[in-house]
C-alpha cells in the first residue's frame, strides 16, 4: 500500500516538474518555487507541492 502511495506521489511530482531526491532518510523536493524536504512521499497532494510565497524584507 505504501509503495502505491509513493508511486502516485512520484507521478504527481513529475507532472508538476518537481525532482524528487533521497535525502537523509527523507525526500528532497526540488523544482520551480519549491525546495522542501519531507519525511514521506506517501500522501502528498498538489497543495503540498505549491511554492511558498516570497516576501521581500
Amino acid at each position: 500500500m505504501i509503495e502505491q502511495l509513493r508511486s502516485k506521489a512520484l507521478q504527481l511530482c513529475a507532472e508538476h516538474g518537481i525532482d524528487v531526491r533521497p535525502y537523509a532518510g527523507g525526500w528532497w523536493l526540488l523544482g520551480r518555487n519549491i525546495n522542501r524536504v519531507v519525511g514521506e512521499l506517501a500522501g502528498l497532494t498538489a497543495s503540498d507541492l505549491a511554492g511558498l510565497p516570497i516576501v521581500e524584507r
